[in-house]
């Protein structure tokens, strides 16, 4: 898990990968980050922009919100593979990271 500050210029949080299996974004609490009284803006495949009610905003977290996806069972394709972006309306609001990749297999002998 990475700690990172998220400003007004969109960050990648990750690239594109096919082995993804988990991600989580947690948007660090105020009651903890006394700063982090604006909004994160999240884009699964595309840049987000920090204008709430616009089409390109992706997904809002406020303060102590959470974004997480995780595979269920073999073959779950609900986690997105593709790059995830973030930028905020305040500059310094401290989000933490964390990403897993499915096990590879072991080469053939």
């Amino acid at each position: 898990m990475r700690t990172l500050f998220i400003g007004t210029a969109a960050v990648r949080l990750s690239d594109e990968n096919p082995a993804r299996q988990y991600w989580r974004l947690e948007f660090t609490p105020s009651s903890v980050v006394a700063g982090n009284t604006g909004h994160v803006f999240v884009g699964r495949g595309f840049v987000p922009n920090g204008i709430i009610g616009d089409p390109n905003q992706g997904d809002v977290m406020n303060s102590g919100a959470t974004i997480d996806e995780e595979t269920l069972f073999p073959g779950d394709s609900s986690v997105f593979k593709g790059a995830v972006y973030a930028v905020a309306d305040t500059a310094g609001q401290q989000c933490t990271y964390d990403e897993k990749n499915l096990p590879t297999a072991p080469a053939a002998a």
